[in-house]
């Protein structure tokens, strides 16, 4: 059925699926620490992720969104968009992650920190 051939190729193909693998989930998360609002593309403002809570209000050319920070998530808590599907969204939490709202026109996104200062490859 298999011949030597065959098995060797796939055992170098298993191992090189393993190593790409392994090598991704080595990489260190970012520790989530500001959240980055943007309006029609342009940076509008930046807070400090927080335990305690805030509530603050990002004016849109909908009419706006209420954005709620708590226990280091951020989650919109209303839109005038049609559908509001930013808010259907929910919390967020970690860096990387991002909030979306197309007729809005915002993104919210999550920036972290990391240790390291330098990657060279």
């Amino acid at each position: 059925m298999f011949k030597l051939g065959d098995t060797i190729i796939y055992f170098v193909f298993l191992l090189l699926i393993s190593f790409i693998g392994f090598k991704v989930y080595s990489f260190e998360d970012l520790t989530p620490s500001k959240i980055e609002v943007y309006v029609d593309n342009k940076l509008y403002q930046v807070e400090d992720l927080q335990k305690e809570k805030k509530e603050f209000f990002v004016p849109t050319n909908l009419g706006g969104i209420n954005v709620l920070l708590e226990n280091n998530m951020v989650k919109v808590t209303s839109s005038n968009s049609p559908k509001k599907l930013i808010v259907k969204q929910g919390f967020i939490s970690r860096a990387g992650e991002s909030l979306i709202g197309v007729p809005d026109k915002v993104i919210i996104k999550i920036v972290g920190e990391s240790d390291l200062d330098y990657i060279i490859k």
